[in-house]
């Protein structure tokens, strides 16, 4: 199963709650609406101040003539359904608002005058919490599946299946020679294999999603050349992709290691944090040989691949003949992405000349004309709009919160939502999706 939903609960969950005593007026086939909070309103016209996924709530004071009206501008601000409490205003549901919400497939929910609007917003916050830790814990025994399946015979294989059991998925492993591993699709299309080459042969964000007929796609790279390709139902939720990661790094580590040191590292208590991988590239012979202070070191040629504990001295490296990038430290169970990490690091230290480190930090990888050129492209919409780009930067820098980013800027929480809001339809981007948060974050700091 996968619940996949940590921030939204269903409308039915709400529905199905004996003590709300709510009755569905319309939309009783939309019950599986996903709905992120309950918010309350009187307003004529609410919608500057809604964000996209609520659970409306209204006794119908101050109510518009134009319910028609009020019901379409619902639906177009993203509100999941609308709950109408019945007193001390109105008797009954106004006949106008639900033939309006029918018409306009807005569920409409009646709230009897025993339901607070309190007891509505504290059901789904329970709910909320509630689905957050059912996802908790399938991610805990995702990761013991995923763990036991790497440690069977043909780790490649068995984690592939694994992964696609546990939530319906399907999955492939491509090689560069072809399938590795297919579970749950009969065929591999051209699709699927023009997204595997894309990624292997990328310079940007290492992962790619798409969308095949019905299908929601994301694919991943697994050094040192193969692709995982993962299809959904239904989109991916932030759990989700943590499960994919944790079989990623089993994937990395039985491709590369041996059974007994996949063992030891998968199981393994290891509470050590300071490994960083270096990888190398010869540029002359020099005159001295290269000592990094460690035995897991892999030399092939002109390239270097190690772990170590103590980052190495770069600049005497680059005397000794050979051109380091070092990761950042990180546990063992890390150490898959931090390899990852140090090979673009290798790439960006080749082109500029000079080693590169985890402590130079993510500008050491990006080339400044580019980053420049990708900050002026995303930001360009809101360039006539200096209050827009403090708000937005403001509000990433409290990392979201809306009444730490107000006071702040010494504005209303509302105004905040509302400018937060005009970003996300200006720049076109979903702010509640962490990679494209990420994305703005640098833009913002690239075009400083």
């Amino acid at each position: 199963m996968s619940l996949g939903r940590t921030s939204t609960v269903p409308l039915g969950t709400l529905v199905r709650r004996p003590e709300l005593g709510l009755v569905v007026l319309t939309g009783s086939d939309q019950l599986d609406r996903p709905i992120r909070w309950a918010h309350v309103s009187e307003l004529r016209d609410p919608v500057p101040y809604l964000l996209g996924g609520e659970l409306l709530l209204t006794a119908g004071v101050n109510f518009p003539e134009d319910v028609d009206g009020y019901v379409r501008g619902l639906v177009a601000a993203g509100v999941q359904a609308l709950g109408f409490g019945i007193t001390p205003v109105y008797d009954d549901v106004p006949a106008d608002l639900v033939d309006a919400c029918a018409r306009h497939g807005l569920p409409l929910l009646a709230l009897p005058p025993s339901t607070p609007f309190l007891a509505v917003s504290q059901a789904v916050g329970v709910a909320l919490a509630e689905a957050e830790h059912a996802e908790l814990r399938w991610l805990s025994e995702a990761q013991a599946a995923l763990t036991r399946a790497a440690l069977r015979p043909n780790p490649l294989r068995a984690v592939v299946s694994a992964l696609a059991e546990l939530a319906d998925w399907w999955c492939v492993l491509l090689g560069t020679d072809g399938v590795l591993a297919r579970v749950g699709v009969e065929s591999v299309d051209t699709e699927i294999l023009a997204l595997a080459a894309r990624l292997r042969a990328g310079s940007g964000p290492r992962s790619a999603s798409t969308e095949l007929g019905s299908w929601h796609v994301v694919g991943y790279p697994v050094e040192p050349d193969q692709v995982l390709v993962v299809g959904a139902e239904r989109p991916f939720s932030a759990t989700d992709r943590a499960v994919i990661a944790v079989a990623l790094a089993l994937l990395a580590l039985a491709e590369r290691a041996d059974g007994r040191s996949v063992t030891k590292m998968l199981v393994g208590d290891d509470p050590y944090d300071g490994y960083r991988v270096v990888r190398g590239r010869r540029k002359s012979r020099g005159d001295r040989d290269l000592d990094l202070g460690t035995g897991l070191v892999d030399v092939d040629g002109g390239r270097l691949r190690a772990v170590v504990t103590t980052s190495p001295d770069v600049v005497a490296a680059q005397e000794a003949g050979w051109l380091l990038a070092v990761s950042s430290p990180v546990g063992v169970a890390d150490l898959p992405s931090a390899d990852r990490e140090a090979g673009r690091m290798l790439d960006r230290a080749v082109a500029i000349g000079r080693p590169v480190t985890g402590a130079d930090g993510v500008s050491a990888l990006v080339d400044p004309g580019a980053a420049a050129r990708f900050a002026a492209e995303l930001l360009a919409p809101l360039a006539t709009r200096p209050e827009l780009v403090d708000t937005v930067r403001t509000w990433l820098a409290c990392n979201g919160n809306w009444d730490r980013t107000a006071t702040e800027l010494g504005v209303h929480r509302n105004s905040v939502r509302h400018r937060i809001g005009v970003v996300a339809r200006e720049l076109d981007i979903d702010l509640s999706d962490v990679q494209r948060r990420m994305e703005l974050w640098f833009a913002l700091r690239w075009s400083d």
